[in-house]
């Protein structure tokens, strides 16, 4: 039985046109990470704030630990859910110690308060300095801060908005890896809501993509990478080329030249191949490598990314290692190891 259910939620706002959350439905096990992912607008943060009970649904059922909480007018009170929830903006209170803001969210808890806020301030790694204000911490050690006070109440499961949203680029990589090691330390189940899909990739053990208010996928990471249901799955997690191609018997004839393929042979129109940047390589000439002209060429460090032309203009982009070295203007030989097909009309 999953932890946490819902069963054809549907949300709209005052005299909004669409619906914020569209007959969406779907189950969280327990001790799973589960990613909340779409743009603005999408529906996810709408999603978190009806399991928190801060919103209710204008249909459907939502349970949690195989109690509904949710169903048509009835609502079990945000305050009895069990539910813990840390903010955008981590919400803490900036006239109480960091102890003090995680003592806090255990008023009545039965045991020694302070000893269990400490015990869980350990847990997230501040084992010192109970006793600083929230402004005298760094902005990943609010969030830990944060994270504690919620995690202190021993929650069904755990409700982050945007975690990652107000740390900068240097810090998210080492944050993202210490929240996703204590989630996983304290068994407990978590969602969370992001629009970076590295944040989603790189911590969840599941991620959602949402629609205007659609589910459109909800599956492990490498799943929605490699095989997303539709074009907006496949963007969202980054560029993807796509090359008109007319098939034969033998393969696919591009304007970059042609790609021998049997697979061509099933289709009678026209079609698109479409691959991501990794998915193909520069090489040296030989056999029948389809081949542009270098455009532009930029660095980024751990890979390089080449654009390449066909004679009319038309670009892809292949990423290669950082060490190689390009001459734009220069004609690069290129072929695709994994692309998928699909009919252009």
């Amino acid at each position: 039985m999953p932890i946490l259910s819902l069963q054809h939620i549907n949300k709209k706002y005052g005299q909004a046109k669409d619906f914020a959350v569209n007959d969406v439905s779907f189950d969280v096990t327990e001790g799973e990470i589960l990613a909340l992912v779409g743009e603005s607008g999408s529906g996810k943060t709408t999603l978190l704030r009806l399991i928190a009970g801060l919103e209710h649904p204008d249909q459907g059922s939502i349970s949690l630990s195989g109690q509904i909480i949710v169903e048509g007018s009835e609502s079990v009170p945000s305050h009895e859910r069990k539910v813990g929830m840390v903010f955008q903006d981590y919400a803490l209170f900036p006239h109480l110690t960091i102890l003090e803001n995680v003592t806090f969210g255990i008023q009545k808890s039965k045991g020694n308060r302070d000893q269990i806020a400490k015990d869980t301030l350990q847990l997230v790694g501040l084992t010192e300095d109970h006793n600083k204000y929230p402004h005298q911490l760094s902005g990943g050690q609010q969030q830990r801060v944060a994270l504690a006070r919620a995690i202190a109440p021993n929650p069904r499961i755990l409700l982050m908005d945007e975690p990652f949203s107000n740390l900068d680029a240097m810090l998210k990589d080492q944050v993202r890896e210490e929240i996703r090691q204590i989630i996983k330390k304290t068994g407990i189940t978590a969602i969370f809501v992001t629009h970076d899909t590295k944040d989603a990739l790189s911590t969840a053990d599941r991620v959602a993509i949402l629609h205007k208010g659609f589910l459109q996928q909800l599956d492990i990471p490498k799943v929605l990478y490699e095989n997303p249901v539709n074009p907006y799955v496949a963007n969202f997690f980054g560029k993807r080329n796509e090359i008109l191609a007319t098939p034969s018997e033998e393969g696919f004839y591009t304007s970059f030249g042609f790609i021998n393929d049997p697979e061509a042979r099933k289709y009678k129109t026209k079609v698109k191949l479409l691959f991501r940047p990794e998915h193909g390589e520069v090489v040296q000439r030989k056999g029948q490598q389809i081949s542009g002209r270098i455009v532009k060429v930029s660095y980024f460090g751990s890979h390089q990314l080449v654009k390449i032309s066909d004679d009319e203009g038309f670009r892809v982009t292949i990423r290669t290692n950082p060490g190689r070295v390009f001459d734009e203007v220069e004609r690069a030989f290129f072929y695709l190891w994994k692309y998928d097909i699909e009919e252009a009309f």
